[in-house]
């Protein structure tokens, strides 16, 4: 690890995501090229991150899985130019976004894109690239 502060810390490897048991039935759904989010049985409202219970109501209300479109816009971004680990650091630039998914949930993830070309507002779709660990990554549309 550096101790140099702004360099990236020396490690070689993806960090693997923290897999729940809420978030098993997500998991499974990437691995099968699906993106799976949970929706609130009593209130309607879409519910990302998994959760064991809704937080939409005041006694946690019933959750059920769905199976998202995977079609959604970019809601906010910002391109890494320096990394926060050297796994990343021949990926540098890339671009993080916060996609608003068309069914009302937000989720955070890779925009694969020229960098010019990505801008609030912008129409996307999830895409799945990787085998440790597969994720879903979005790119622009239209």
């Amino acid at each position: 690890m550096s101790g140099e502060q702004g360099e990236a810390l020396a490690i070689d490897e993806y960090p693997q995501p923290r897999k729940t048991l809420d978030a098993e039935p997500y998991w499974q759904g990437v691995e099968e090229n699906r993106l799976m989010f949970q929706r609130c049985v009593q209130t309607g409202r879409a519910i990302f991150p998994p959760r064991q219970e809704s937080p939409a109501t005041e006694n946690g209300g019933e959750l059920v899985w769905e199976e998202s479109a995977g079609k959604g816009t970019v809601y906010s971004f910002s391109t890494v130019h320096r990394p926060p680990m050297e796994v990343f650091v021949s990926k540098a630039p890339y671009t993080i976004g916060l996609i608003e998914l068309d069914e009302g949930y937000f989720m955070f993830s890779e925009i694969v894109a020229p960098q010019d070309e990505i801008a609030i507002g912008k129409s996307v779709e999830v895409f799945y690239d990787g085998d440790n660990p597969k994720l879903p990554f979005f790119r622009l549309v239209g």
